[in-house]
């Protein structure tokens, strides 16, 4: 069967099943939690659907909050932990799916998922919005009942064909509430060995490098744009340790990155772990936005400005205006912005700025005004 007939029957199998789904009897007391992060071994725990997953499991007990795993062992292992999670294509993962009274996403919901999901109230609370103009782009399988934003300025970036006319709601990100307080279990899909690297560093600082993901590029070649083998010397003469979080659509060219003082982290949910860098180092990347709330440094490196200007566009002009630290484009100038942010932090005041922009709240109770929110409209019997 050729390919375009495939993705026709597909549509159509899904789109009968959604109808479908209205059928069912909705309860407004099980909120099924959907995440997008895919690993190589399981599921990653992580983004914003699982800190409003573990804050309603653990504060909400009138709510069954239900997990759908990608895999069934993910759902084994949250199982383990005490959550209540079965595999979205397992007979109690669409059992639930079907009965959910509110489904919570992150990302776009993706078609197995729209099929189970007529009738019921569909919350959105994005995945980070930075700079890039091509975030959020496609139209969703259908329409969102709420948006929750962390402010307008990030609300007002969002393209009309993504909302829908849907209410946006600003609250803040559920993820960024662990920067403020002790979140139970958010260990949970945190790589192990680099948790134990920075707990017990030796180092005297400690450098993130998360660049992003570009369209169309199959591979990002880190040697080049860092010379590793340069920089780790260079870093070792300082005791600073470096360590790479790529997109998952790179690590797999990481996975044999062997330099002293330089590590890479595997498939993990990076914000349990933030508060241990000391830098940032990143382009284009929204976590920029949110590693603001721990107000440290962050250099930005953009060696290819123009040329992603041109092929991904950003969501405004002036690139400097909202990128609170130095701008390097070169290895050499990259080696320079780092000694000079560790002996003095000069951008405190314009990090502020942009902290504002990007975040109204900043007090780590993001999961209780969602939650407020939704208790406003009760869905479904």
């Amino acid at each position: 069967m050729k390919k375009g007939m495939r993705e026709k029957l597909f549509k159509f199998f899904n789109d009968h099943m959604h109808t479908f789904s209205h059928l069912f009897p909705r309860s407004q007391h099980v909120w099924v939690f959907i995440g997008w992060h895919v690993g190589h071994d399981m599921e990653i725990f992580a983004d914003n659907s699982k800190y409003l997953f573990l804050h309603t499991a653990h504060n909400h007990p009138e709510i069954k909050a239900v997990w759908l795993a990608k895999d069934r062992r993910f759902a084994v292992l949250l199982r383990s932990r005490g959550y209540i999670s079965y595999y979205q294509h397992s007979v109690l993962g669409i059992w639930y799916a079907l009965r959910a009274g509110t489904t919570i996403i992150d990302a776009y919901l993706q078609p197995e998922n729209f099929r189970f999901a007529g009738k019921t109230r569909l919350v959105q609370l994005l995945h980070g919005k930075g700079m890039k103009k091509g975030g959020y782009t496609q139209t969703p399988l259908c329409r969102q009942d709420y948006i929750f934003s962390p402010s307008p300025f990030v609300s007002e970036m969002l393209p009309a064909t993504f909302v829908q006319h849907s209410p946006i709601i600003i609250s803040g990100y559920p993820r960024t509430d662990m920067f403020f307080k002790n979140i139970a279990d958010s260990d949970i899909g945190v790589h192990e060995p680099t948790k134990m690297l920075l707990e017990n560093s030796p180092y005297k600082k400690r450098f993130l490098y998360a660049p992003t993901f570009r369209r169309g590029e199959k591979v990002l070649d880190i040697e080049t744009i860092l010379n590793l083998s340069l920089l780790s010397s260079w870093l070792s003469t300082r005791e600073y340790l470096l360590v790479l979080s790529l997109h998952p659509k790179y690590r797999d060219q990481a996975r044999n990155v062997s330099y002293p003082n330089v590590h890479f982290v595997e498939d993990s949910d990076v914000y349990p772990i933030l508060h241990f860098f000391d830098v940032l180092i990143t382009d284009y990347s929204s976590i920029f936005t949110d590693f603001l709330l721990l107000d440290k440094p962050i250099i930005f490196y953009p060696y290819d400005l123009e040329e992603y200007k041109k092929k991904e566009g950003l969501s405004f002009d002036n690139y400097d205006e909202f990128t609170p630290g130095p701008k390097v484009y070169t290895q050499e100038t990259l080696r320079g912005a780092i000694e000079k942010v560790c002996i003095k932090d000069k951008y405190s005041v314009d990090r502020k700025r942009v902290r504002t922009l990007y975040h109204a709240y900043q007090d780590g109770r993001s999961c209780e005004r969602v939650m407020k929110s939704l208790a406003l409209e009760k869905s479904g019997s």
